[in-house]
């Protein structure tokens, strides 16, 4: 929002500088992002009136142009097309300058002398996108008479600077003049003067003329006036420049004054040509779905049944608070205007404006909501300003339909709650006065207060907006140094899952992966990948089809990344990332949002120059890594490997299944080789690991042993079993033999081939036994060996 401190002024006296207005309002509540100065930059610049203009005798393109500026006349060479005599424009005078740092200097041009400068709104500093259709590559001409010689910036209300807003989206009160008049009240005083509007009404037109809300959610209320007998032309100079300094291009006097008024109260209105909307009835309701309808842009558009649409009784004649239909724009040919002020449904209006990409002062208003007690006001104003300046006839009253609730809301707050949110001791009246600069009346009774809140400052809904509103109005910087009342002091800490995330990091950086971030965003097809799952969470609106679905697993991105440095040169890549993935729970429902783990291995590990070796990248190092979190967590003992196929995307041999006792918390393994090779990588492993379901597992407790001085004795063994049979199956049957002593047990070969049955394998394994109080004997290993390998037979291992 762009105001300008000459209108501001119109609204409210206020004598403070631009800099300290500017200062004082930021800090309020308001951030002042940056100030125009149309008088930056400019010099000797004054209103002359053209007596003659004669063509250039050696330059088709010039004119000769006999200029007074105010006691003396100066010829002036022009090379505008639209100069002619008997004219006021505005000159910059010999000795001048304009923004840009231009020096106007007496000149020669095509041998003829020219003394000064005729200039056009862009050459004063005027964007080109605001200045109006008739001076776009040409220069300014007044509309009135003035003085010739007098000064031309005040003469074109740029004697100004203006504020640009930058505005948090709950202080819509701030889209306005108005808005802005109230909050320069609550922190300069004065009184906000509204413009009057002193219609003068007749009859005719509005007699047989109706509105009907079909839809009270749609439009809970619309209001119209009737304004005939007009006559379309440019708007007075002071209109369109003030609707210049606020980022508008005037049009012709109808449409600018609709613009004028919505930036005056930040009520939009819309102006219809009456005598093409096709009949004597408007009726607003939800559009129906798939009904059609050609806006002022001329695009045909299909609307939804939940755009608001504001119709003829038959077809719709506009899109509620977006944009107009086009066979009842206002043309030259207007004599008779429908004035619409109405409130729409703000969520409706926003979701048309998104789909659409239709933005406009009139939308941005509408989807924040508009304030009640301006609605009929700005009505009443368009009218008067076009009986004042299109010579139009204001018809009859308001013609309407709904309810407008003029009523203020009331919130209840007591001092004691004021005070110990902000740590201060204001009293009631230091408190009600505070509130009363911003125009909010209030009920006290004792130390308990009812503020009354009008519909401009709907913002305000808790007791906690009153708060704010009281510290902002008596100062950011009277607030003391102190924590609220009520606050007790705690020590900060970290909280379990934090504790337990930054031991994951650190333990799986200390093995040498490093950390990506990818967006949770990806492509349909990735979207698939790693998973059981057939559909992602779509987003309505993606940014490509790249982004275009809520991720399913963390690896596709992470297999991305490997490849990306892979094709760089950079061979040895060790990556993980902690992030969510979103599973779709339906159309309407929010999905299930889970934080994970992944990680990426592909090269070698712990790869050393000087001795030539490293680790190879496959399952048993990212087993590796997830048990050496799960140890560092202290839930190791919880945790066992399956052997899976997994998903097409993974090595079915070399796959396993992470099992928090009898729960799938995720998976590790190599990728499949096609898989890998159509990824441009070599032998690649993964691992993703459910992280909410693993810091919800109670960390085990560290316990602390003296070190043993008594040595261990180990016992291997070969069993014969059936290739379905896994390593894990045979260190559990061991373990739940009960074997007294037995400190660990150690696949250590596997074997497949001659010597040994077809479908059977042979597992080779090493126990470790441990007395931690004395020398075991061969006598008592003996004695705790043996029910091992009963138990091992019993389960139908063989013994080599």
């Amino acid at each position: 929002m762009r105001v300008s401190k000459e209108w501001l002024k119109e609204w409210i006296p206020v004598e403070a500088s631009i800099d300290e207005l500017s200062e004082t309002i930021t800090r309020g509540g308001i951030e002042v992002d940056d100030i125009i100065d149309y008088t930056e930059g400019i010099k000797n610049l004054v209103v002359g009136y053209v007596e003659s203009v004669e063509k250039h005798p050696d330059a088709d393109l010039l004119s000769i142009c006999r200029v007074d500026t105010g006691g003396e006349s100066n010829q002036i060479v022009c090379g505008a097309s639209n100069v002619r005599a008997d004219t006021y424009v505005v000159v910059a005078k010999v000795g001048g300058r304009l923004p840009g740092g231009i020096k106007i200097k007496r000149a020669k041009m095509r041998g003829q002398v020219s003394e000064g400068m005729i200039c056009s709104l862009e050459e004063l500093g005027v964007p080109e996108d605001f200045v109006p259709k008739e001076y776009q590559n040409g220069i300014f001409i007044f509309q009135e008479a003035y003085e010739a010689g007098s000064d031309a910036l005040e003469a074109l209300y740029l004697d100004d600077q203006v504020m640009a807003f930058d505005l948090t989206p709950n202080r819509k009160d701030a889209l306005s003049i108005a808005g802005a008049a109230y909050e320069t009240r609550a922190l300069f005083g004065g009184e906000v003067k509204r413009p009057k509007s002193p219609l003068t009404e007749v009859d005719g037109e509005d007699e047989n003329f109706k509105v009907t809300n079909e839809d009270a959610e749609a439009v809970p209320y619309y209001g119209a006036r009737i304004v005939k007998d007009l006559t379309i032309t440019p708007s007075p100079t002071w209109m369109q420049i003030r609707l210049i300094k606020a980022g508008i291009r005037p049009i012709n006097n109808v449409v600018d004054i609709s613009n004028y008024v919505l930036l005056e109260f930040g009520q939009p209105l819309h102006m219809f040509d009456k005598d093409n909307i096709g009949s004597e009835h408007i009726v607003t309701r939800f559009a129906l779905e798939g009904e059609k309808m050609t806006t002022l842009d001329g695009k045909e558009r299909a609307l939804k049944d939940n755009d608001v649409v504001i119709t003829n009784g038959k077809e719709p004649i506009a899109l509620a608070g977006v944009m107009g239909g086009a066979f009842s724009e206002v043309s030259e040919e207007t004599t008779t205007v429908l004035i619409e002020s109405a409130m729409f449904n703000p969520v409706s209006i926003r979701q048309t404006s998104s789909r659409l990409g239709l933005r406009s002062e009139s939308s941005i208003r509408f989807e924040k909501g508009v304030s009640h007690e301006f609605v009929n006001e700005a009505l009443d104003r368009a009218a008067y300003l076009l009986e004042k300046y299109a010579g139009g006839s204001v018809t009859g009253n308001i013609i309407y339909d709904g309810e407008l609730n003029l009523k203020n809301s009331e919130i209840d707050v007591t001092r004691t709650f004021i005070n110990r949110h902000l740590g201060m001791s204001l009293t009631t009246d230091e408190i009600t006065r505070c509130l009363s600069r911003l125009g909010l009346s209030t009920d006290t009774d004792g130390e308990s207060m009812t503020v009354h809140i009008p519909s401009r400052r709907d913002d305000l809904k808790i007791k906690e907006d009153i708060t704010e509103e009281v510290a902002r109005i008596h100062g950011y910087d009277q607030l003391p140094v102190s924590l609220p009342e009520f606050t007790r002091i705690t020590p900060g800490r970290l909280t379990d899952e934090q504790k337990k995330i930054r031991i994951i990091r650190r333990q799986i950086e200390s093995l040498g992966l490093s950390q990506a971030m990818n967006y949770a965003i990806t492509s349909r097809s990735k979207s698939v990948e790693f998973t059981n799952r057939t559909d992602g969470m779509e987003l309505l609106m993606p940014m490509s089809e790249d982004h275009a679905v809520m991720r399913n697993s963390m690896i596709p991105n992470l297999v991305d990344n490997a490849t990306y440095n892979v094709n760089r040169q950079q061979k040895n890549i060790h990556l993980y990332e902690m992030g969510k993935i979103f599973i779709n729970k339906g159309q309407g429902n929010l999905p299930d949002e889970i934080e994970m783990l992944g990680g990426i291995v592909t090269g070698d590990m712990n790869q050393t120059d000087w001795l030539g070796a490293g680790v190879p990248a496959d399952f048993y190092a990212v087993k590796g890594i997830a048990e050496s979190i799960f140890e560092k967590l202290g839930v190791i003992e919880e945790i066992n490997f399956r052997q899976t196929e997994g998903f097409k995307e993974m090595h079915p041999g070399c796959t396993a299944d992470i099992l928090l006792g009898d729960e799938r918390i995720g998976f590790a393994g190599e990728l499949h080789p096609k898989y890998a090779s159509d990824h441009d990588l070599g032998r690649t492993a993964v691992f993703e690991i459910n992280l909410d379901r693993l810091l919800s597992v109670k960390q085990g407790s560290i316990v602390y042993e003296t070190l043993v001085k008594y040595p261990s004795i180990t016992r291997d063994i070969a069993l014969i079993v059936e290739q379905s049979v896994t390593a894990d199956e045979l260190i559990s049957v061991i373990h739940h033999a009960n074997a007294k002593y037995l400190e660990d047990v150690y696949v250590f070969d596997i074997y497949e081939g001659e010597n040994v049955e077809a479908g059977m394998k042979s597992v080779a394994l090493r126990l470790t036994y441990l007395n931690k109080e004395k020398t075991l004997t061969d006598e008592e290993v003996e004695a705790v060996h043996k029910p091992v390998l009963t138990a091992l037979e019993e389960k139908g291992a063989a013994i080599r």
